[in-house]
């Protein structure tokens, strides 16, 4: 047995000793990446990394470079810093609004073949420049961490449906399905904020989702764990301006998708269910018939922005919902060519709604 650990032992040193050995202090580990469309030849990219005082604190740093392309960028940020730059801890990625409706796909193609970088890393469309969103100064942690975690929250806590590098690229390779990504806005110099989603045809952004309907484009990509909306009664007694308004919080959902008749005209069932709990309402009592008034109100919300929302996919030739991709596994000898010229454009969408308050909290 002490001969099996002696050689054991021995097998593991010899190891350690292959293994290139790189110490922190001297390396730039790139947090964030900014890409900015400067011309038609040339587009700036900005390299976020940090420097940790002594006391503690993080400073953070940026280089920048302009290129022709995305690998020429990389490789000018390279010559420019005066340490090695690494990319192994980048947690975001963040594209101009410019460059986004040039088209992201060089971006997100030479992250993916980088196999120090993960696939989960967020991507983000910024109004406004990238890079000078990167130059902020957010929280104690670092700023790549910051954008990361506000990403994170808003799908975990909000109504930002999830996506990062892995899934765009998958739903960019997929028939029958566009990819979506989110937007950030700089507030001030410490404050960002989530103001939309990016809607892509192909790699290239084409249209926006307002904060106003994201709760429900999440209703119809995504799935909420722990979503809010305000839904929006008719006005108090005797008051001609104020209306009556609910909270409802803690909103649980899942929808299903169904294609009811797969010829033409196609028609495409979506059955939503929601559960969720009244925190506040500023009418005067919140009655069983109040909360059969709210769910009612509620449902029909969904119901109107939905198939707003579909009208403009359709009209745009978009489809985040992946409704075709429903279509390509379900239909044999599936014709995408057709689907995306006569069958998605003409069909017709039943948005199904089934709403239940499970609680009315403190304010019964």
């Amino acid at each position: 047995m002490r001969k099996r650990i002696t050689n054991l032992t021995i097998i593991l040193l010899l190891m350690t000793g292959c293994v290139e050995r790189e110490i922190l202090d001297d390396l730039n580990i790139e947090t964030g990446k900014a890409y900015d469309f400067v011309d038609e030849n040339t587009i700036r990219g900005t390299a976020l990394f940090p420097v940790y005082i002594k006391d503690g604190a993080i400073e953070n740093r940026t280089l920048s470079a302009e290129a022709p392309s995305t690998r020429e960028v990389l490789e000018t940020l390279s010559r420019k810093s005066q340490q090695p730059l690494v990319r192994g801890s980048l947690d975001i990625v963040l594209l101009g609004e410019k460059m986004a409706k040039k088209g992201v796909l060089d971006v997100a193609d030479s992250l993916q073949r980088d196999a120090s970088i993960g696939a989960r890393v967020f991507l983000a469309i910024t109004e406004g420049s990238a890079e000078d969103i990167l130059n902020g100064n957010y929280g104690i942690r670092g700023n790549g961490m910051f954008i990361s975690n506000l990403i994170n929250q808003n799908i975990k806590r909000r109504e930002l449906p999830e996506t990062n590098l892995h899934m765009f690229l998958y739903d960019y390779y997929q028939d029958g399905q566009t990819p979506y990504l989110p937007i950030i806005k700089k507030v001030s110099d410490d404050t960002l904020e989530v103001t939309g989603v990016a809607l892509f045809d192909k790699d290239k952004m084409v249209d926006t989702v307002s904060p106003d309907d994201l709760f429900f484009f999440k209703l119809l990509v995504d799935k909420l764990s722990e979503g809010s909306h305000v839904v929006k009664l008719g006005k108090k007694d005797g008051d001609a301006e104020q209306r009556v308004e609910a909270a409802v919080t803690s909103i649980k959902s899942k929808h299903k998708i169904k294609v009811e008749n797969k010829k033409d005209p196609v028609k495409i069932s979506i059955k939503i269910t929601i559960r969720g709990i009244i925190k506040e309402y500023t009418g005067k009592k919140l009655t069983p018939k109040k909360i059969k008034e709210i769910e009612d109100k509620m449902s029909k919300d969904i119901i109107d922005q939905s198939l707003e929302l579909f009208g403009r996919f359709q009209e745009m030739g978009i489809d985040p919902a992946g409704i075709g991709q429903i279509q390509k596994h379900g239909v044999r000898g599936f014709d995408i060519k057709e689907w995306e010229k006569t069958l998605y454009p003409n069909a017709e969408f039943v948005i199904k709604p089934d709403v239940q308050i499970v609680e009315s909290g403190t304010v019964e």
